[in-house]
């Protein structure tokens, strides 16, 4: 077992899987609590533990794209799970959804029902969806809804601002928090509502540095990769190639383990070295422009 100390003990098993099974395992996505992401995992916490106010704390989980936002939404959410209680009444402390691509006010009622398991006539006037929303977050206890691709707000054009007043007047009325997670353009939707913006507390996610978080992700990452020989990702030969392969997202980061660590498998290697990352078929985002100078 010493000589699988590089490995979570649950991670050890798999080693004497399939190949196939094996490769699977590599592409399971891991939460890996790095330090920004426990701050802001504190942060949302704390808003379910908050009075029932006429004025309630907002947050607002902004970044690139592929830099963690919904993981952390997701984690958040995957915490605090519906509850039952012993007389069969609903507990459902976070309700998650996602602010469709071209968002209006029916579709968005709807999709808070269909989150609720709630079956509804979708042709049904805003007004009905509306009541029967607030109705229903009102009996399951609803405290926080989490708002995922915020930034699509950005396409409802001129409906944008009667979208962040619906969203605005449902944390009003039922005394909950809004939490939201975008890419910048979440920022830019929201500046068109200065007293809407003014609710919200920003949790930026900053770019990934070549630092000691980063290093120290790539050495909690590995210990998830079934591969039967340490890597050491987090040494001086690997962590800049990998950095400047995945680029400055945590998204990146992980496409590229996830892909190497498949590679490895294949190549009978059980662990990854230099040879296995330039040899995997990964395309970082702004390596577009490389692939479109090739053809």
């Amino acid at each position: 077992m010493s000589g699988r100390a590089h490995l979570a003990p649950e991670i050890v098993p798999i080693l004497e899987l399939t190949t196939d099974e094996r490769i699977e395992a590599c592409n399971l996505d891991r939460w890996i609590g790095y330090t920004r992401a426990q701050q802001i995992m504190q942060q949302l916490d704390q808003l379910l533990l908050y009075p029932r106010t006429l004025r309630m704390p907002n947050v607002l989980i902004v970044g690139q794209s592929g830099n963690g936002k919904s993981s952390i939404l997701e984690r958040f959410c995957h915490r605090h799970p519906v509850q039952v209680t012993s007389t069969g009444t609903p507990i459902a402390p976070v309700l998650h959804i996602s602010m469709p691509e071209t968002p209006d006010e029916t579709e968005l009622w709807s999709l808070i029902l269909w989150s609720l398991g709630i079956s509804h006539g979708e042709r049904a006037p805003a007004s009905i969806k509306k009541r029967e929303a607030k109705s229903a977050m009102t009996y399951a206890g609803i405290r926080v809804l989490a708002i995922d691709e915020f930034n699509n707000l950005t396409y409802a054009g001129r409906r944008a601002a009667d979208l962040l007043a619906l969203i605005k007047g449902l944390s009003n009325d039922l005394k909950i928090s809004i939490v939201a997670a975008g890419t910048q353009a979440a920022i830019n939707a929201l500046n068109s509502e200065p007293q809407m913006k003014s609710r919200f507390e920003p949790a930026a996610l900053d770019r990934w540095r070549l630092d000691t978080d980063y290093l120290r992700f790539l050495a909690s990452y590995e210990r998830f990769l079934p591969l039967a020989q340490p890597s050491n990702l987090a040494s001086r030969e690997l962590a800049p190639v990998i950095y400047g392969m995945a680029g400055e997202t945590i998204g990146g980061t992980v496409k590229l383990l996830k892909a190497a660590a498949v590679k490895a498998i294949q190549l009978g290697r059980e662990h990854i070295d230099t040879g296995v990352l330039k040899s995997t078929d990964f395309v970082r985002k702004d390596g577009w422009d490389d692939v479109m100078r090739r053809i």
